[in-house]
């Protein structure tokens, strides 16, 4: 994934932090025990790369925690362990990623071992305002990281665009930037998503992810809707995505079982539509889609990096060899004075018969 190819190799290739920057450094150097750092900022703006990137650069090794590992009935003796004197494992940084996904009695145990620890403690949050932060704050220093300007995102999106030769113009580049709202990791995503296609169609076209975030984060079913009408997808094609990314979104079991027998009722009204032709339809899957997010009985602020459907892969891999089958199927039409699906039907006996010298 570009995402990942393009990830800062130091704190120099982080964009737009730069005082944000200097203060974290400022603070690391001059760690004294019982002190912790809190960085806040918007989704995509690099609180997490900030902490791996320095830890890298000033040689720690980096222990990194967050909501999945809280949740672990053994979190106290975790944290014991990787903030109690270990001189032998070296410097170590710890990284409490997306703090504001925790409970209050979660933070209290964060609290105690800042006090104790031997480690500098980093702690990220996008909601530096949620009162269960309150006594967290106070004995924290706190860095505010801002949403990336549009101008510098559209630089590093042409300068990822020139090195991996992309037939993309600057028009549509420039757009991305406007609209990711700040975040670069978002801009990186639909930039690949655009990737050899041409998003001029229509003034404003939404982009698979953005819609995705919408169905599985939105409180505006009207919204999600919108963005859905928007999108370069088709509703079969949003489906499909949906499926193949419930999992990552959903953490708890009731509501991952939930969502799929949402799905299978969504799945039963779309194979109506083909049997039908029926296709107002449609206008009922996507009000039951955008209804997914419903289920949830908390949000998540962690990013999560979707995935395209598999069996959309798949068929992207094997274009080819059904584009080089169709034209046999199409040869032997014309021969043998039928249909292509006729052929198909009985190539397999007319293999058996010539002796399978039938190269498809």
């Amino acid at each position: 994934m570009l995402l990942e190819k393009y990830k800062p190799r130091n704190l120099r290739e982080i964009l737009g932090q730069k005082s944000a920057l200097k203060e974290v450094v400022e603070w690391l150097n001059k760690w004294k025990k019982g002190n912790a750092l809190i960085i806040c900022g918007p989704i995509g703006t690099g609180k997490t790369i900030i902490a791996e990137t320095i830890a890298k650069e000033k040689g720690y090794n980096l222990i990194k925690l967050d909501e999945n590992d809280f949740s672990q009935p053994n979190i106290k003796d975790v944290l014991t362990s990787v903030t109690r004197d270990e001189s032998l494992v070296g410097k170590r940084l710890i990284l409490i990623d997306s703090a504001d996904e925790l409970n209050s009695k979660e933070i209290s145990e964060i609290i105690k071992i800042i006090k104790d620890s031997f480690y500098p403690i980093i702690i990220t949050v996008r909601n530096i305002y949620d009162s269960k932060l309150k006594r967290l704050k106070s004995i924290c220093k706190i860095v505010r990281l801002r949403k990336i300007s549009s101008s510098l995102i559209e630089k590093k999106l042409l300068e990822i665009a020139r090195k991996e030769r992309m037939k993309i113009s600057r028009e549509v580049i420039r757009m991305i930037a406007k609209n990711c709202n700040g975040d670069l990791r978002s801009a990186i995503n639909d930039l690949e998503a655009s990737f050899g296609s041409l998003m001029e169609k229509r003034e404003r076209e939404v982009n698979i992810f953005e819609v995705l975030r919408a169905i599985f984060h939105s409180s505006s079913i009207e919204k999600t809707l919108k963005l859905m009408n928007d999108c370069d997808k088709d509703i079969d094609e949003i489906f499909w995505w949906v499926e193949e990314n419930i999992c990552k979104e959903f953490k708890n079991p009731k509501e991952i079982a939930e969502a799929f027998e949402m799905l299978s009722k969504i799945d039963l009204l779309r194979n109506k539509i083909i049997k039908t032709q029926n296709f107002r339809f449609r206008s009922y899957m996507k009000s039951l889609i955008a209804g997914l997010s419903t289920l949830k009985k908390e949000r998540y602020g962690k990013f999560i990096p979707y995935q395209p459907p598999s069996r959309i892969i798949m068929l992207g891999r094997t274009k080819n060899e059904r584009k080089k089958e169709d034209e046999i199927y199409s040869q032997l039409g014309r021969i043998l004075h039928c249909s292509k699906r006729k052929v198909k039907e009985q190539l397999p006996y007319l293999k058996m018969i010539l002796g399978n010298t039938i190269d498809t």
